[in-house]
């Protein structure tokens, strides 16, 4: 979803990049190959296209990939901050260390983040359960979800919980039988 690099035209990255529509990380520096899930724009290709696949083409399901932040070291963008401190309703001195040295901050942060991230899984299950109800709604996940829905944003407990995903795909691979039996 929200991750660019492989498969994503060259053109399409260096258009959204141009436009301010991909991610800062939080030492300011760009990370490119992720759109900015706080991007109204981002949000409406996220959710249209997806919702576009699963209605008009006869598909089993739609399968939500990446629809995370890469880690809790982005998106500090200009946006980002505008619509953190709108919702905040007070500035943040000294942007983005506030918002990790804070703890209150710090978890209106998190939720903030999290805010970016499950209305468009929302938006498009509920679309495609309502003209689609046959069609399957999943994501892959990242397995420690107590955990991760701060780091990177994926709140997919919730999303089982509300209904918005048919089932989930952990991603609980490791490179060793300890590691997986581990987890």
């Amino acid at each position: 979803n929200w991750y660019m690099s492989g498969r994503s035209p060259i053109e399409f990255r260096t258009k959204m990049k141009e436009a301010g529509r991909t991610q800062v990380r939080f030492d300011g520096s760009p990370e490119n190959d992720w759109l900015c899930p706080s991007s109204p724009e981002n949000q409406k290709l996220e959710i249209d296209s997806m919702v576009e696949v699963a209605t008009k083409y006869d598909v089993d399901g739609i399968h939500f990939d990446y629809i995370r932040y890469p880690d809790k070291d982005a998106c500090f963008c200009g946006r980002c901050r505008e619509l953190f401190e709108k919702q905040i309703g007070r500035k943040v001195e000294h942007w983005p260390a506030d918002v990790r040295k804070n703890p209150a901050l710090r978890e209106t942060w998190h939720e903030f983040r999290r805010g970016n991230i499950t209305p468009i899984v929302a938006a498009v299950a509920e679309a495609v359960h309502k003209n689609r109800p046959k069609v399957k709604v999943s994501a892959a996940v990242w397995p420690f979800w107590n955990t991760e829905r701060d780091n990177i944003s994926q709140d997919w407990k919730l999303w089982c919980e509300k209904g918005y995903m048919d089932f989930v795909c952990p991603m609980d691979y490791r490179e060793r039988n300890a590691q997986f039996r581990n987890m």
